[in-house]
């Protein structure tokens, strides 16, 4: 009696085990499946979407991100941006004026699906920043290298500006009914064959 009860609960023991390995073995292909998704998620976004609108969110986003921190360096530390471009504390003052501008163009890139507007004002921005440069030049109290290398890095970051200003401004993004990240079929054959 007792080896038909020891039997039987070996046997419920196994099929318990079996039971355990299945479910086990289901979740973890459940679970690759959903990792190898992730890890393509570029992919599909490309093979969906024109390439250059993915392209240029980018870049907008980032120029969005880094407007914002350097709205927060020039409003949190005015002395210091103004000793690293050479500007003596006269023109100082305007610094953390300068600062909110950038971080509103930022945070209005980072909340835009297509920032072209915002992206327009951070170049205007610019203008505003190389006028504040031209005006310390005649300071003689400022450090011309200094005022130099800094007009340098805005006429750079000047550039960058327009160039992605004028890409957003020629893509056509209204199918996408202002989502960027929605699915387009730009570039993809029809699904319909023809009879």
């Amino acid at each position: 009696m007792n080896t038909g009860t020891q039997k039987q609960s070996e046997e419920q023991e196994f099929e318990d085990q079996n039971q355990f390995n299945r479910q086990s073995s289901e979740q973890s292909s459940d679970y690759q499946s959903g990792s190898e998704f992730d890890s393509n998620a570029d992919l599909t976004e490309l093979k969906y979407r024109n390439p250059a609108n993915v392209g240029t969110a980018k870049l907008a986003k980032g120029l969005g991100m880094f407007s914002i921190a350097l709205g927060l360096a020039e409003l949190l530390a005015p002395a210091q941006v103004g000793e690293l471009i050479g500007v003596s504390p006269r023109y100082r003052t305007f610094i953390p004026a300068l600062g909110i501008r950038e971080i509103a163009h930022g945070v209005g890139i980072m909340m835009q699906a297509k920032p072209t507007e915002s992206v327009w004002s951070r170049v205007a921005g610019d203008a505003v920043d190389l006028a504040f440069l031209g005006a310390a030049f005649a300071g003689e109290e400022n450090n011309k290298n200094r005022l130099i290398g800094a007009t340098v890095a805005v006429l750079g970051v000047a550039a960058l500006d327009v160039m992605c200003a004028q890409a957003l401004s020629a893509e056509d993004w209204s199918d996408l009914d202002g989502n960027v990240l929605a699915p387009t079929t730009v570039g993809q054959s029809s699904a319909r064959q023809s009879e």
